[in-house]
C-alpha cells in the first residue's frame, strides 16, 4: 500500500475525532464513579478523569499497536519518523506517559508548590529560607504562578503554531517520541495548507504580543513600587504583605478574591459571572464541568 506524509488538515481532524470520543469516555466515567462513590469523592477525583479518559482510551489504541478511531477516520497510521515502521512498544508508553499523565503531574507539583509558599508556618522553599524573607517568598510565588498560568500555556500555543507552519508533529509528545503520521490518502489541499501556515504566524505574532505585554507592566508595576527598604520586616509583617497575594486569577491574572466553583476552581468573580454570561452551557473554564450562574461563591476574608 502507498503512503504519504500526512496533511495538517487530516492530522487536525483525526485528533479531534479522538477528542470526541475520549469527552465521551470521560462523561461516562465520571457519572458512573458519581453513582458509585457519592458527591464527595466525586468531586474529590474530578479533576483527573481526564487523565484516566485519556490513559484509557491510548491504551487500548495506541499502546495496543491499533489505530484510533480518529485516525481511521481520516485513514492515518502511526509511524517512527518517516521511515514508514510502527512505533515500538517503549515508544508508544512515552507518548502516552508524556501525553496524559506527566501535563497532570506537572500542575500537582505546581499546586502543592503554591500551597506550600502561600502557607504561613513555611520556613524554606528549594534550599532558600523564606519565612522571614518577603522578597524571596513573593519571588518564588510569582515564578510558580507565572510558570502555570503564562509559561506553559504559552509554550503550547507556539508549539501549535509550529505544527501549523511545518505539519511536522501536532504535539509535545509526538515531537519527544518521533512519533509522526502517515496517511493512505494522496490528495494535497494546498489552500488549506496556506490558511494553516497563516494562522501559525498570527499565533506566534500573539504570543510575543503577550510576551511584550508583560514585560511593559513588570515595569510599570517596578516604577510604580515605593523606595523605601523592606528588608527588615518581621514574620508578621511579612504575612501581612502576603495576605492577598495567594490567589491571581487565571483569566485576567489579578490578585483578587476569589471565588470557587462546583469543581473546586477558583476565578475572580467578574471574569467567571462573564464568562457565564458568554457561554451556554456555562462551563468552568479549566474542566469543563457545566454550572449554573448561581452555584458560584465567592470567598470573602480568607
Amino acid at each position: 500500500m502507498n503512503s504519504y506524509v500526512a496533511e495538517i488538515g487530516e492530522i487536525v481532524r483525526a485528533q479531534r475525532r479522538d477528542d470526541e470520543f475520549i469527552n465521551e469516555i470521560q462523561e461516562k466515567l465520571s457519572k458512573i464513579f458519581k453513582e458509585l462513590v457519592g458527591q464527595r469523592t466525586w468531586i474529590r477525583w474530578f479533576p483527573y478523569f481526564r487523565t484516566i479518559s485519556q490513559s484509557l482510551y491510548y491504551s487500548n489504541t495506541i499502546l495496543a499497536g491499533n489505530q484510533t478511531l480518529g485516525e481511521e477516520y481520516v485513514h492515518l497510521f502511526e509511524s517512527s519518523g518517516l521511515s514508514r515502521f510502527s512505533p515500538s512498544f517503549p515508544t508508544r508508553f512515552s507518548f502516552i506517559f508524556l501525553h496524559s499523565i506527566l501535563p497532570q503531574i506537572t500542575n500537582h507539583l505546581l499546586q502543592k508548590a503554591e500551597l506550600r509558599l502561600n502557607h504561613p508556618s513555611t520556613t524554606s522553599f528549594l534550599g532558600v529560607q523564606i519565612q522571614k524573607n518577603a522578597k524571596a517568598r513573593k519571588t518564588f510565588i510569582d515564578l510558580v504562578t507565572w510558570t502555570k498560568s503564562t509559561f506553559l500555556p504559552n509554550f503550547q500555543r507556539c508549539h501549535v503554531a509550529l505544527f501549523y507552519i511545518t505539519g511536522s508533529y501536532y504535539n509535545l509528545a509526538r515531537r519527544v517520541t518521533g512519533i509522526r503520521f502517515l496517511s493512505a490518502n494522496s490528495q494535497s489541499d494546498l489552500p488549506a495548507l496556506k490558511i494553516y501556515r497563516i494562522l501559525g504566524y498570527l499565533s506566534i505574532i500573539q504570543v510575543v504580543f503577550i510576551g511584550v505585554l508583560g514585560i511593559w507592566r513588570i515595569i510599570e508595576e517596578a516604577s510604580k513600587k515605593p523606595e523605601k527598604s523592606k528588608e527588615h520586616l518581621n514574620s508578621e509583617e511579612v504575612f501581612e504583605s502576603l495576605e492577598h497575594s495567594w490567589f491571581s486569577c487565571p483569566i485576567c491574572l489579578e490578585k483578587k478574591d476569589p471565588s470557587a466553583l462546583f469543581c473546586g476552581h477558583l476565578f475572580c468573580w467578574n471574569c467567571i459571572q462573564e464568562h457565564s454570561t458568554t457561554s451556554q452551557p456555562s462551563r468552568c473554564p479549566q474542566c469543563r464541568l457545566e454550572y449554573e450562574p448561581r452555584d458560584v461563591t465567592p470567598l470573602l476574608n480568607l
